[in-house]
């Protein structure tokens, strides 16, 4: 794995520092790399270990947590502060199995694991956090009298100890008043857990998860959900303000203020937001400049490169929205790109942006433990166009995610225009015309890489039986789903397939790799861990036929950007951008389903990528 370190200083030439920074980064798959390799360095470092196994849990890689955390149980000396470290850490593990359990009976077990785990960690150092997660899971197991005998200690403990002003400590606070049934205390301390946490999104997210968690046995945890609301997440799309040749007005700049003024009212009214939406002239710089007026948190969707998206969807406004626009993308919270190249013509970016906007909401609100809702600007009465805003706004309405409509033809209704002689001369907006590409246009794909990590250390006697054997499950696997691949290929270990959808690709992706898992890799003269590594991405791909096959090849900047993401891959693991993440979000109907994993530095400087893990709903 390529994994660039640059500190120098001599506190960060500490192994564990490095750890702990890239996990405190989000970094978690570089954490494990690196913990992984000093571990091998200090095999007695249980610290080391400690750290490996958290980064593989933050990472989604179970398996490998869980291996860690039994040979830190098994044969390690440390002291009590790290032992109970560990054993939370098994907690969190138990209660990440529970969520992902298929059967009654894993699901008990699993319980009684982290009721073991966080009771240990507690009895070690004495932890409210572990004794709280020990108290709900009780009530998970149907213990409810043991549940509420250590709620009530833990009440106990934190009117010893007069806390009031930090957030944990009130969420815990509220917890246990919950759990013995005082639900009017309860959510007193989850409104005043939520004013302290302010906008640290990620700890209310937290709160609420604990609340979800216990929803499925006690009815009064909606009322505590209600006294912790998180943000607002907002997927946004609006019609563009009218040009001066438009024959059927819909949105005239005449109405602008007025869509100004209802835009706010939403705004206001939904604060604390987190927005996604595209940057165009009209209703998209309305609404951002709305949102970071008020300071909140705007990330910006672009189909393409931001030239070509001004002269198509700014620049025909008129030029104040151009420096409007700048304004805007310069004090974005994010800005993505569908595709950082050329517009070409091809209008299927704009619904690709489109799917990116309501996928990320999607993740984002799973994230936040919220459900994501629309804010749309549109006329309903005129017809759309693919990847407009009616387009987008009948895509959200599959999932049934509330809406909220600021009607146009409505507005306009209500306003008054000045008649034809008082009205400010336009200056003429045109829409540049784009750049056509010779042999056609992208269309969206889902690109699949995959190999074997140390496939290079594999003896030359093996090969036959490697081949034989490995590239044997590919075909045998797409058969048994029923998959067929636009093109596949392979080359030594590694593995090359373009799909249509992103299901398709997921469930090829999951299928395979279980299959890998499965065989014995001893007799091929590779350790038994050895494993596929995999990772897919979504995005615009041109065709053709490849002159020197005759056969069908998918190229482009996307095709590169994929190949970027497997060498970073946990073997065992498939790991999805957040474009694929999103794409598949934005399927109502999809199978699967992908959890954050973090922020990741690509491989042969790629830039960064948030990467997600992939599994089955």
């Amino acid at each position: 794995m390529n994994t660039p370190f640059t500190h120098t200083s001599a506190a960060s030439s500490n192994p564990s520092t490095q750890i702990r920074a890239l996990l405190g980064s989000s970094r978690n798959l570089a954490a494990v790399e690196l913990a992984r390799a000093a571990w091998a360095i200090e095999p007695d470092s249980g610290e080391l270990a400690y750290l490996f196994a958290l980064g593989c849990l933050r990472s989604g890689a179970l398996d490998s947590a869980q291996d860690a955390i039994a040979r830190l149980r098994g044969g390690f000396a440390y002291g009590p502060a790290l032992q109970a470290d560990v054993e939370s850490l098994a907690g969190r593990l138990a209660k990440e199995r529970f969520l992902t359990a298929q059967s009654d009976a894993a699901r008990a077990q699993t319980l009684q694991a982290g009721i073991k785990a966080y009771r240990h960690a507690d009895a070690l150092q004495p932890n409210l956090h572990a004794r709280i997660n020990a108290a709900t899971l009780l009530r998970l197991a149907g213990a409810q009298t043991e549940s509420e005998t250590l709620a009530r200690n833990i009440l106990s403990a934190l009117q010893s100890e007069n806390v009031k002003s930090n957030h944990w400590d009130c969420a815990t606070r509220a917890e246990a008043w919950l759990l013995t049934g005082e639900v009017a205390l309860a959510t007193q301390g989850y409104r005043e857990a939520g004013r302290l946490a302010g906008m640290r999104f990620g700890d209310i997210a937290s709160m609420r998860r604990q609340l979800q968690l216990l929803s499925g046995v006690m009815d009064s945890t909606h009322v505590a959900l209600a006294a912790i609301p998180g943000p607002r997440v907002i997927a946004f799309s609006g019609h563009m303000i009218d040009t001066d040749d438009r024959s059927c007005p819909r949105f005239p700049p005449d109405l602008e203020s007025t869509v100004q003024l209802a835009i706010d009212q939403s705004v206001v009214a939904g604060i604390p937001i987190v927005a996604y939406t595209q940057a165009a002239s009209g209703s998209d710089i309305l609404f951002c400049e709305s949102l970071l007026e008020r300071s909140q948190e705007v990330n910006i969707v672009l189909p393409f490169a931001v030239n070509d998206y001004i002269a198509q969807s700014v620049l025909p406004g008129g030029n104040s929205w151009v420096a409007r626009f700048d304004r805007v993308m310069a004090n974005a919270t994010s800005v993505t790109f569908a595709t950082e190249e050329r517009y070409l013509g091809d209008d299927a970016l704009f619904e690709h942006a489109s799917n990116l906007i309501q996928g990320m909401a999607f993740l984002r609100a799973r994230e936040l433990a919220v459900v994501p809702s629309m804010l749309v600007v549109a006329d309903p009465s005129q017809a759309g166009r693919t990847g407009g805003t009616l387009a987008t706004q009948s895509t959200w309405s599959q999932f049934a995610a509330p809406v909220e409509v600021i009607d146009l033809a409505e507005l306009r209704g209500r306003k008054s225009l000045p008649p034809p002689s008082e009205q400010v001369a336009l200056e003429p907006r045109v829409r540049a015309p784009a750049q056509k590409v010779v042999g056609g246009g992208r269309s969206i794909k889902s690109l699949l890489f995959a190999d074997v990590k140390g496939f290079s250390r594999l003896a030359e006697e093996f090969f036959p039986t490697f081949f034989t054997t490995f590239l044997g499950l590919v075909p045998k696997t797409l058969r048994d789903i029923g998959v067929q691949p636009l093109e596949i290929s392979s080359r030594g270990d590694g593995l090359y397939a373009v799909f249509e959808t992103p299901d398709e690709a997921a469930h090829f992706a999951l299928t395979l790799s279980a299959a890998v898992g499965a065989l014995d890799w001893v007799t091929m003269g590779l350790p038994s861990d050895t494993h596929v590594r995999i990772a897919l991405h979504a995005g615009p791909v041109f065709t053709a036929t490849d002159p020197v096959t005759q056969k069908l090849a998918h190229y482009g900047g996307h095709v590169t950007r994929a190949a970027r993401v497997e060498p970073i891959v946990i073997p065992g693991q498939v790991l999805v951008t957040e474009p694929f993440a999103a794409v598949l979000a934005a399927r109502p109907a999809s199978a699967f389903a992908c959890d954050l994993v973090g922020t990741e530095l690509l491989a042969k400087d790629y830039g960064t990528a948030r990467l997600y893990r992939l599994r089955r709903k």
